[in-house]
């Protein structure tokens, strides 16, 4: 979910108005402002981490929505490194495709070796296999007929 829809989210969730979620969230109106604009912007601001932790924790609004499993279950505080190392760990491809989608297959490949060491040393090779053939196929999928990746996948690193 880009940031945009994720504080417009928790704006209509809590009835809040643009000044309160600012207060909220310890930022002025400008700084929201700024993390409300579009993407490609000359404006726009990426949200820290600790506000998209607070929204998660306060509103329930997380970056990746759509998963078929809930990852965050136990912590809804979860980080978005700590939601990419699960999904790579399940390995589950629907759920790949859409975290990558949310995150951004920049931010989601740098994090294999990462996922790799958290599992038994027996699983890692099929593991790795698995995981590099999964994000070879998004890759793929991600990248148009020009060889440049899809506008949103490239507008989330």
């Amino acid at each position: 979910m880009r940031q945009q829809d994720m504080l417009r989210a928790a704006m209509k969730q809590s009835s809040q108005t643009r000044q309160r979620m600012a207060e909220s969230l310890g930022v002025s109106l400008r700084t929201l402002d700024k993390w409300l604009l579009p993407e490609n912007s000359q404006d726009f601001r990426r949200m820290p981490e600790t506000a998209r932790r607070l929204l998660a924790a306060q509103y329930g609004v997380r970056g990746s929505s759509g998963l078929s499993k809930p990852y965050d279950w136990s912590d809804p505080a979860m980080t978005d490194e700590a939601l990419i190392l699960a999904v790579l760990r399940r390995a589950e491809f629907s759920d790949l495709v859409q975290l990558c989608i949310d995150q951004g297959l920049d931010r989601v490949k740098p994090r294999v070796e990462t996922a790799l060491a958290l599992v038994p040393a027996a699983e890692r090779p099929i593991l790795e296999r698995i995981l590099v053939r999964m994000l070879g196929s998004i890759e793929i999928a991600l990248t148009d007929e020009s060889g440049q990746r899809s506008r949103h996948d490239s507008a989330q690193t």
